[in-house]
């Protein structure tokens, strides 16, 4: 009996709940669009959608919508582009290790599992592109699944295993692949590019023994010739690895050690070399900061789609957060002060002509999947504008990952990565989470259909 219900639970999970891809044009109407550029938003727009692209982009009333279309009437709601995260962990689920899970969780098929659940959570949270910085071959997996259409899920970028210089005594890590001197590491880079990666990640850690220039700049070097970009974790802070990145010629850094830069030199650096910031205070902002407007710190969706034991350890986690936050608090941690201090870097990121860009560490501790609105809203209360956060999330993200000529914007010739919102985004963040719809390269999803299957077994 027990084996029938696991069986059953996969074929509900692999059940791909589509608004079938029209074989004619898709006319989006009515809606306020918000494309992705930076402009001021278009009331009565109407956009087209024919295939996986989009074709046209204007007002409603210039154009003639033929008898008989494809419509989604988007009246009194407001269309962007897909969001992206430009940095998640689909193999985590928002507890500091998988390892914290019932054991039964810790097999690779279980595992899997859990990969499948969080792309669909993020497809549900109108994230339609991730960039997983750190996983196993089973990301890699599912990615090619979704790409294949036998899943739902967003659009994935994966990095594979981590990059780290070889440190004598320190515990193996399933996710990190180790180097030691500049052949080895331009052999590791290859031997990923074979695995079918779609980009390089160079862990820098003073945890870790920490490599030489010509390490990292050869493990940059080797990804470029293969067409892959490199992209670098630092310490927070740690001005040295901030130097070695930039002198290795990374295409980005990750977490906010840039911005607490003592070098302002070294911050022109990052901006006059085009590297992309994935600066992350949205999603400390959910993680240390009360706010009841972001009310459940598990939403709906997950508490639906995770098994009864996943969501009960994550219940544990947010209440052992709640408790650490009240003793910061207790010995001195001033919320308003941290925060004023991320609002002082991140206006002194952007008049440095650094591109900041969206990501929340999905997977890691409370942050889980589906639920970025929380993290893009928090980037509000952190220095950026509406506008900004969204940008952020869409063009400037876009740019980071390579891909600005596909996604990020709404144009004619992207790809029709659209989300549709019942409320103003722009007037108040946290209205991302009601969603409409969510379209991925001219695939319509109805996100509520996309929670039909956990929650009838349960």
């Amino acid at each position: 009996m027990k084996r029938r219900l696991i069986g059953l639970w996969i074929v509900l999970l692999v059940a791909v709940p589509v608004i079938p891809q029209q074989k004619t044009p898709l006319y989006i109407t009515g809606g306020t669009l918000i494309d992705g550029k930076g402009g001021p938003p278009l009331p009565q727009a109407v956009v087209i959608v024919d295939g996986e692209r989009i074709t046209v982009v204007g007002r409603q009333s210039a154009l003639k919508i033929p008898p008989g279309a494809k419509i989604i009437d988007a009246t009194g709601k407001y269309l962007l582009p897909g969001l992206i995260d430009t940095h998640v962990h689909l193999e985590y689920v928002g507890l500091s290790d998988v390892g914290e899970l019932p054991a039964v969780w810790d097999s690779p098929d279980k595992i899997k599992e859990l990969i499948m659940i969080n792309a669909r959570l993020d497809l549900i949270g109108g994230i339609t592109t991730v960039r997983d910085l750190g996983s196993t071959a089973l990301v890699l997996q599912v990615r090619d699944e979704i790409n294949a259409g036998k899943i739902a899920g967003p659009r994935i970028l994966a990095a594979g295993m981590q990059l780290v210089k070889t440190t004598p005594g320190a515990a193996k890590v399933g996710m990190f692949l180790d180097y030691d001197g500049p052949d080895d590491a331009r052999a590791k880079v290859r031997r990923l590019a074979s695995s079918r990666v779609d980009l390089i990640k160079i862990r820098l850690t003073h945890q870790r023994a920490v490599p030489s220039l010509e390490e990292v700049r050869a493990i940059v070097d080797e990804a470029h010739k293969l067409g892959l970009r490199a992209t670098v974790h630092t310490d927070v802070p740690a001005d040295d690895l901030v130097r070695l990145a930039v002198d290795a010629g990374a295409d980005g850094i990750e977490h906010n050690a840039p911005l607490r830069l003592k070098d302002d030199a070294l911050l022109g650096e990052i901006a006059r070399k085009g590297m992309t910031v994935m600066a992350g205070s949205g999603e400390f902002y959910v993680q240390r900061f009360e706010d009841a407007g972001l009310g459940d710190p598990i939403g709906q969706a997950a508490i639906r789609l995770f098994p009864d034991g996943v969501v009960s350890a994550l219940r544990q986690g947010a209440a052992v957060l709640r408790k650490q936050t009240a003793q910061m608090k207790a010995s001195g941690w001033d919320a308003e002060q941290v925060r004023a201090g991320f609002i002082r870097e991140t206006d002194r990121a952007r008049k440095a002509g650094v591109l900041l860009i969206f990501g929340t560490d999905a997977g890691a501790f409370l942050a889980i999947h589906g639920e970025e609105y929380k993290a893009l809203y928090g980037e509000t209360r952190m220095g950026s504008t509406a506008m900004e956060a969204i940008l952020m999330a869409t063009r400037d993200a876009a740019k980071a990952l390579g891909k600005e000529r596909e996604i990020g914007t709404v144009e004619a010739g992207r790809l029709a990565d659209l989300i549709i919102v019942e409320a103003d985004p722009l007037g108040d963040l946290r209205n991302l989470r009601n969603l409409y719809r969510v379209i991925k390269g001219g695939v319509v999803y109805d996100p509520a259909g996309l929670l039909q299957s956990r929650s009838q077994e349960k």
